[in-house]
């Protein structure tokens, strides 16, 4: 079945076209994706994300060249995007090892500075940014509060909230 043939399906709405489609690309993508990222499971989500993606947006898709290149396009931003996620989450663990030395400052045990890594780690995902904010950017509160959007008060109220937090699992 041709590509224009299958897309005109899928648009009206038949479901075997869809599993068409993925049958007939999977693999080419899928491969694709595992070449560039070397993880099964990373390269099977990026590959299900590229389908997903294509049928959400399959109204404003035009056929005008080959659809598996479109498709390779997809997977290659998504790639990217993986690539950049990663260096995100890596970079916020150096962030919070850094936070976690400069709030044990003293502490010479090495599994307590694991400790209140993990329980940094642990916060809910605004308070573990203002925590970093305050105390490996040793931003001012009128900082946080620009890059947070919020009212100072309610920065300074949610880091000690934060610190109370953080103490309280600390003397667990």
């Amino acid at each position: 079945m041709s590509e224009k043939k299958i897309l005109k399906n899928i648009r009206s709405g038949q479901q075997e076209s869809v599993e068409i489609l993925i049958k007939k690309y999977y693999r080419d993508i899928y491969t694709y994706c595992f070449c560039r990222v070397e993880d099964r499971q990373a390269a099977q989500d990026l590959t299900q994300e590229v389908f997903l993606r294509f049928l959400q947006n399959l109204d404003s898709y035009e056929h005008t060249g080959k659809l598996k290149n479109y498709l390779y396009v997809t997977a290659g931003n998504l790639i990217k995007d993986h690539y950049r996620k990663r260096k995100e989450d890596v970079w916020e663990d150096e962030k919070i090892q850094q936070t976690a030395d400069k709030l044990s400052a003293g502490t010479e045990n090495i599994s307590d500075r694991l400790t209140l890594q993990e329980i940094i780690r642990g916060l809910p995902e605004l308070e573990r940014e203002l925590i970093l904010l305050r105390y490996y950017q040793n931003l001012h509160l009128s900082e946080i509060a620009r890059i947070v959007s919020m009212p100072v008060s309610t920065v300074r109220y949610r880091l000690k909230q934060a610190e109370i937090s953080i103490k309280n699992k600390w003397e667990e």
